[in-house]
């Protein structure tokens, strides 16, 4: 599902390393906040997912999630891979948005292919995780191309994110900043991303970013691989039940 959200604290807005999870060299750091021009900025990922929360709040879900996808978006649920306007049909705008915020961005080296990992929690107060892949248009601006999310199982416990400020922010388990990261530029002796059977793959147009996902028995599998350090590396993977829900 496209996921929903309703604030967004300061903390989740400083494009800085996470905690947890692989640690890359501060250069890298340097070009995800670049500001110049035509640069692969992931704190525009950023900025356009707050402009889809936002306009999921004020038109709905289903009017958000279609106004800011690709024309061949799909979502990756668990009974399969479905075009974006045939799932999109069956949200409900009426319906109280919930919050999300991602934690972790991926951007090739020439912008034009983006990954999010991010942190949720549905109307029920239940939390999980997401990913969504955005691709730039003709005219600069990001869409979505595939979302997939499931609820976390077993459930943690609840509560409040650290440093909360008070009504309207996010408070969603697990979210403490937004690690934002570039691909090296060059492909060089690392060469192509050999292909894997059995997955389908996006590949970013300058061949330094890939998304690759399978239904493999009853198991949704993801990956995002980047080109950093020279060579080839998983930068994210999940693996989900295919029973465990998106989180409506």
């Amino acid at each position: 599902m496209i996921l929903r959200m309703i604030g967004l604290t300061a903390a989740a807005l400083a494009l800085v390393g996470c905690a947890s999870g692989p640690r890359f060299p501060r250069e890298r750091y340097a070009r995800a906040l670049a500001a110049a021009p035509g640069a692969a900025q992931p704190s525009r990922i950023v900025a356009r997912e707050i402009e889809f929360l936002k306009a999921a709040e004020a038109q709905g879900h289903y009017a958000a999630a279609r106004e800011f996808a690709a024309p061949q978006a799909s979502a990756l649920t668990s009974t399969g891979e479905t075009a974006a306007t045939t799932w999109g049909s069956a949200l409900d705008d009426q319906e109280e948005v919930g919050p999300w915020s991602p934690t972790i961005v991926w951007m090739s080296c020439d912008g034009r292919l983006a990954v999010s990992e991010g942190r949720f929690e549905n109307r029920q107060k239940l939390v999980g995780s997401y990913l969504t892949v955005w691709q730039r248009d003709r005219k600069g601006d990001y869409e979505w191309l595939h979302n997939a999310a499931a609820l976390d199982d077993p459930q943690p416990p609840a509560k409040t994110a650290p440093g909360d400020p008070g009504p309207g922010a996010i408070v969603v388990p697990g979210l403490v900043s937004i690690d934002g990261n570039v691909t090296d530029c060059k492909i060089g002796e690392a060469g192509a991303l050999p292909a894997e059977p059995g997955y389908k793959q996006v590949l970013s147009p300058d061949q330094t970013l890939a998304w690759r996902w399978a239904y493999i028995g009853d198991t949704r599998i993801f990956e995002v691989h980047a080109l950093t350090d020279g060579e080839w590396k998983r930068v994210i993977e999940k693996r989900w039940p295919a029973n465990v829900g998106e989180g409506n």
